[in-house]
């Protein structure tokens, strides 16, 4: 049985992990946009487009109303994939006919 605080830790997680990823892949740009290309700044566009969607998940991890939602989601797809386990298991655990 999935736990709020599981669910709440997953969406914590997710949007850590995108944000690590976004600042550690738009720095690297930067510093070779920087080193290669400095008169045309093509990394603003990245940062830009890809930031408006680390803002956009930001919002949905963390306003009240849509994180509630989030965790409600995240609990049931856990239930889901508990009960179809344990449904594996009990056919696993029946001889072969």
């Amino acid at each position: 049985m999935a736990t709020r605080e599981v669910a709440e830790h997953k969406i914590n997680r997710g949007f850590a992990i995108h944000f690590a990823v976004y600042a550690i892949v738009v720095g690297a740009l930067a510093y070779m946009n920087h080193t290669r290309n400095p008169d045309n700044l093509w990394v603003m566009w990245v940062a830009g487009g890809w930031g408006l969607g680390v803002v956009l998940h930001a919002i949905l991890a963390f306003t009240p109303a849509t994180r509630e939602k989030g965790v409600h989601n995240v609990m049931e797809r856990q239930n889901e994939r508990e009960a179809r386990g344990s449904n594996m298991t009990d056919k696993m655990s029946q001889p072969a006919r």
